[in-house]
């Protein structure tokens, strides 16, 4: 129905004007109205096309705001659930360090000898903390023999019998800063003089010469390969860790330093004589003259030995299982036959082996190491009379855990930010482990848990920022 007013002026158009004016007035007017009044009734009815279209995409807009939220949200989720893993291994590690003389696990890449199973009793979830929601998959066992993990997955699942068979079949997204384990720099063997290397021994540890390092047997060295002079291999030897010639000031402790301090300050008592070594009344006991370890010799208790002539093991010492102690001779050792210590042996002469070695701990020598025979070193955590036991005091604020491709990593400031960041350093390269932690696992970030058992979200440039060491030195970089 047309408006009042509008009927009003139509009625007067058409009865005042010419029939002429009435006719156009009627025709154009009247066509005018009706589209008018067609328009209101269509508004009345729905959307136009174009209000349509601008209504979806505005729809659009909003699902596609919506579910990147609900994307960063589950991925702050991720986030949040990888901090607590890392959290828990941290007060795990904290744990071990309790019941281990304040030492944080060793890290010396043995079976059943790093840092993974070592804090495994003290969390009784590792499997799951040790697994970040964004890196829970592990790497394909078909597309690579050595494990090495990702950005978005895990490392292991690595053959028993390859070079890395010792993390027996673990999965994780984890790494330790090596410079706050137990052993830390501490090499397993260090010796003043040559270092020659001629058998069939897993060193599970860094080795140092403050001369010459010499290797032309089958041996594996897991650490550093540091001397003061020359380093030359042959043969079939592998080394994991770097190789470094010509480093100045390479000396170990002092031997007979050590002794005179054990015997000035610690009252050991003489051993008594015959097959049984005592440490039941005192934790240090000594022998004059040389020590011939070739007979059925029982040893009850831990301690230290100490020894001021040689030390000789033609049988097997000790007759029963590994020996808890540690020995200090003021002269040389040699193994013709079996040698099984879970302690550390410092010698001011030579250490020669031709025969098999079994020691968890570190060996500390004044003259020349010369090994032609077999066995294993797995380094330890050296005994409080070494002045290098105070080395590895953990320092305040120091990354323990963190996103990691590897199951270890040793970060120097020197480290170069890597090409990719979602491979991080698939070589392992020894002189770059920086790579190892700067991947691109949450959105330019990773995780990292600190010694003081807190755990926070760091950028990858930030990285160069941590107290990684008690010698690192913060530096700025720029991660693309």
């Amino acid at each position: 129905m047309m408006a009042p007013a509008f009927t009003m002026y139509v009625s007067d158009k058409l009865f005042t004007g010419s029939m002429e004016s009435r006719r156009r007035f009627c025709s154009r007017s009247s066509r005018q109205a009706y589209i008018r009044h067609n328009r209101l009734a269509t508004a009345d009815e729905g959307f136009t096309l174009t209000e349509l279209l601008v209504a979806v995409a505005i729809i659009g807009i909003l699902i596609a705001i919506v579910l990147t939220c609900l994307a960063r949200a589950r991925e702050y989720a991720r986030t949040a659930q990888c901090l607590s893993n890392l959290h828990q291994l941290s007060l795990a590690a904290l744990s071990y360090a309790q019941h281990n003389r304040g030492m944080m696990p060793l890290d010396g890449q043995t079976i059943g000898g790093y840092w993974y199973p070592e804090i495994k009793p003290y969390d009784n979830n590792i499997t799951t903390n040790g697994l970040c929601p964004d890196a829970a998959t592990p790497v394909d066992p078909a597309a690579t023999d050595q494990g090495i993990g990702t950005a978005s997955q895990a490392w292991g699942l690595v053959a028993p019998g390859g070079a890395y068979g010792w993390l027996q079949g673990t999965t994780c997204s984890y790494g330790m800063n090596i410079h706050a384990s137990g052993n830390g720099a501490i090499p397993a063997v260090a010796a003043f003089g040559k270092v020659t290397l001629g058998g069939n021994t897993s060193y599970y540890g860094g080795i140092a010469s403050a001369t010459t390092i010499e290797a032309n047997g089958s041996a594996l060295i897991t650490g550093a390969m540091e001397s003061g002079g020359a380093i030359t291999l042959h043969g079939g030897i592998t080394v994991q860790g770097a190789q470094l010639p010509d480093m100045p000031g390479m000396q170990p402790p002092d031997v007979t330093a050590i002794y005179n301090q054990i015997m000035q300050t610690d009252n050991p008592a003489p051993a008594v004589s015959g097959n049984t070594i005592d440490f039941t009344n005192n934790p240090y006991l000594y022998i004059n003259g040389n020590f011939d370890a070739s007979g059925q010799i029982t040893i009850i208790g831990s301690g230290t030995l100490l020894v001021s002539g040689n030390v000789t093991v033609d049988g097997i010492f000790p007759s029963q299982e590994a020996a808890n102690i540690n020995i200090v001779t003021l002269g040389s050792v040699t193994i013709h036959g079996q040698l099984d210590l879970n302690g550390s042996v410092y010698a001011e002469g030579n250490f020669t082996n031709s025969g098999n070695q079994g020691i968890h701990g570190v060996l500390d020598i004044g003259g020349y190491y010369d090994d032609h025979g077999k066995g294993y070193i797995a380094s330890a955590g050296p005994p409080p009379f070494d002045p290098r036991a105070n080395g590895n005091q953990i320092v305040e604020s120091q990354p323990l855990f963190a996103d990691c491709i590897w199951v270890d990593g040793s970060p120097a400031a020197t480290d170069a930010v890597p090409s990719n960041t979602q491979l991080g350093s698939p070589t392992l390269n020894a002189q770059d482990q920086m790579a190892r932690f700067c991947i691109d696992r949450h959105l330019g970030q990773i995780n990292v848990s600190f010694t003081d058992g807190s755990a926070h979200t760091v950028a990858l440039a930030q990285l160069w920022q941590l107290n990684w060491s008690g010698n690192f030195r913060a530096k700025k970089v720029a991660v693309p």
